[in-house]
């Protein structure tokens, strides 16, 4: 009998340029912790946050997404159970990095053990996913899988692919201090469809980008991530990345970092943190002059910088780390 389960599970970075959608990759920082104790004798969920981002974390069940995954776990296979969860608060709140989805991952995995159930991988990513805003699964499938992920979420199902990033990529995530329109906010910006040519831009990098990683061929990566022609355009010239910050701007950076440092900077998931992806057998020096120059940037037009982490893709997932 299991009466509380533990479990480690790593943020995400979506969207990662002309991938609106359709890609996703797991981080191996940050991360949360996050236990569900069974509550004998109770209904419901009972909530905690600890952490150095609890403070953003909201306590209302039918508000948190770990609490609205446990729920609806519990809902589909018909059980009566109460649970607290605590929730180690070790993800930038609010800032592009799955904070949600990896709460309502951390939920599912340890609420599947702690039940006695069996899930399959489509069932978990489902229910989690139903905590998120929109049903999006992919900041869920990366927190759930790790890797790089592909998806296609349409009216035919839910298809995934997950890929083994090489492992000469490195990240680096920068984290504004301010404070983004919540994702759906930012899904609503989007007012218009994209041109023709935009269509087929996005499509051609997208499908090129994901070969690149597949074959291993990470100059190409760097060269093709930067440049989605269509939602980081919108989206920067609605002010969803800062309030000094237009396309135009954040295309020079682009632009500038890959010419000078052979980075790809690319906004993670609606933002507003920069993703940094580099190729990691070529050193730190320039990596760490385009962190300097972002930053700069950054405090002069953004509001100013949180925090720098670096990183790299996470190659695995959800993680049970105690039983009791």
């Amino acid at each position: 009998m299991v009466d509380r389960v533990s479990v480690r599970v790593p943020a995400s970075s979506a969207n990662i340029g002309p991938g609106f959608d359709a890609f996703s990759v797991a981080l191996e920082k940050p991360h949360i912790h996050l236990t569900a104790e069974k509550l004998e004798g109770e209904m419901g969920v009972v909530l905690e946050a600890r952490g150095p981002f609890s403070r953003q974390v909201p306590l209302n069940p039918v508000q948190n997404a770990a609490a609205r995954a446990f729920q609806s776990l519990v809902l589909e296979r018909g059980l009566r159970c109460g649970v607290k969860i605590v929730i180690e608060a070790g993800i930038p709140v609010a800032k592009g990095l799955g904070a949600s989805g990896a709460e309502a991952v951390g939920a599912v995995v340890a609420g599947e053990k702690l039940l006695g159930l069996s899930l399959s991988e489509e069932d978990r990513i489902r229910i989690a996913a139903s905590a998120e805003p929109g049903f999006h699964a992919d900041n869920v499938i990366a927190s759930l899988l790790g890797g790089f992920n592909i998806i296609d979420s349409s009216r035919e199902g839910l298809i995934f692919l997950n890929v083994k990033p090489p492992e000469n990529i490195g990240l680096v995530v920068l984290v504004p201090k301010f404070e983004k329109k919540s994702t759906e906010e930012a899904r609503k910006a989007i007012t218009q469809t994209p041109t023709l040519s935009e269509y087929v831009q996005a499509l051609s990098r997208a499908s090129l980008i994901s070969a690149a990683l597949a074959l291993g061929k990470v100059d190409l990566l760097l060269r093709l991530i930067p440049f989605d022609p269509f939602i980081e355009r919108v989206r920067a010239n609605a002010g969803l990345y800062g309030p000094g910050y237009s396309w135009e701007r954040l295309l020079e950076e682009k632009e500038k970092l890959l010419r000078e440092f052979e980075v790809a900077l690319c906004i993670s998931g609606s933002g507003p943190s920069r993703l940094l992806i580099y190729d990691s057998r070529k050193g730190l020096e320039r990596v760490e002059q385009a962190v300097e120059y972002l930053s700069d940037r950054l405090e002069r037009m953004a509001g100013g910088l949180e925090t720098v982490i670096y990183t790299k893709p996470s190659p695995g997932g959800a993680e049970i780390t105690a039983l009791h």
